[in-house]
């Protein structure tokens, strides 16, 4: 162990093993997801001998686990008491689909409507949000959950045209996306995982004003460039630094979206905050090298909030559920992980 830096290691180690949701919540997201789909299923692909969905995420299936959940960066809610939100396409009959590509045709607002309907008839709480997802919330799906949809189409060259309220329809590839996250953990030893999950720690704590996916594309491209890419837990104090610099650059920049042929917008409401970081880690990094552990971790959590300071030094992340690639519902029914003595109460 080095005379200097003694804590990092453990340190952030604990934090991002800290931020998972526990397993047992991340399997009723799961559970919740799957209920959501199976009623959509009823209406939408009864009798037509849709296929069971393929545990694979490679197979045939009509519903797509997206974001946080889909591809193994999801981060637990600020109070255990909050729910935790999942995301999925659900992938409609091709009878369904409008005429003509992204941007054109008829609008999705029709379709958004029907769906919203079949899950009022199941669940209480159902509401459609101005950005278009059917958000079925909270009891009404499983206990501290809650599923947002947005209907789908799959198509020919890969991916799927999604539901764009006030943009007609776009095109977009989870499976495209997953791939960029893993080939940036690849070259990177995990870096670019756990940069996104602690950057959500920090939007989470902050109100960042900054989209999921923009957060996700820049965190890719910096653990791809980051000089010490491949170096230890040891260096993530640094890493945290030298990230908030780099962002503080990468405003307004039009980022392209894997797979598709869009782009997302970076913005720039959050360059301050983004600057407020920088100075604070690197305050802390300071802090680090002289080992001053209680001063330090007041200065990360000043960046992340409590998670940081909850964090036990030196726990493990759990890698028991999938992580980067997102995955179909299986077509049996999915069993409870084993009750844990660590999992809060």
């Amino acid at each position: 162990m080095t005379a200097e830096w003694r804590h990092v290691t453990a340190r952030f180690h604990g934090f991002i093993a800290n931020l998972q949701p526990p397993p047992e919540r991340r399997w009723a997201a799961r559970k919740a997801a799957a209920g959501v789909a199976m009623c959509l299923r009823r209406h939408f692909h009864s009798g037509d001998g849709f296929p069971a969905a393929d545990p694979s995420g490679a197979g045939p299936g009509d519903y797509v686990v997206i974001g946080g959940h889909g591809k193994g960066t999801a981060i637990r809610p600020r109070r255990m008491a909050d729910k935790l939100t999942v995301d999925i396409l659900y992938v409609l009959p091709a009878a369904l689909r409008p005429h003509g590509g992204p941007g054109e045709g008829a609008g999705p607002q029709p379709l958004i409507r029907d769906l919203a309907a079949v899950l009022r008839a199941r669940y209480a709480a159902v509401d459609v949000a101005g950005e278009g997802w059917i958000a079925c919330d909270g009891g009404a799906v499983g206990h501290g959950t809650a599923v947002r949809v947005i209907p789908c189409f799959p198509c020919a060259e890969g991916g799927f045209l999604i539901a764009a309220p006030g943009a007609g329809w776009r095109h977009a590839n989870p499976l495209a996306e997953a791939a960029r996250l893993r080939l940036a953990d690849r070259v990177s030893a995990n870096k670019a995982t756990h940069l996104i999950v602690m950057a959500k720690a920090w939007r989470q704590a902050h109100g960042v004003a900054m989209g999921g996916l923009a957060l996700e594309l820049l965190a890719c491209e910096f653990a791809g460039l980051w000089t010490y890419q491949r170096r230890s837990l040891l260096f993530y104090d640094w890493m945290v630094r030298d990230f908030f610099f780099w962002l503080g650059l990468q405003g307004r920049r039009a980022l392209p979206v894997p797979g598709a042929m869009e782009t997302v917008h970076a913005g720039d409401g959050w360059l301050d905050a983004a600057a407020a970081a920088y100075t604070t880690a690197r305050r802390a990094c300071r802090l680090e090298r002289d080992n001053r552990n209680d001063d330090a971790r007041e200065h990360w959590v000043d960046i992340f909030g409590p998670a940081f300071g909850d964090a036990p030094a030196g726990a493990r992340p759990d890698t028991s559920l999938p992580g980067a690639a997102p995955w179909r519902a299986p077509p049996t029914p999915l069993v409870p992980p084993p009750e844990s003595s660590s999992a809060p109460s």
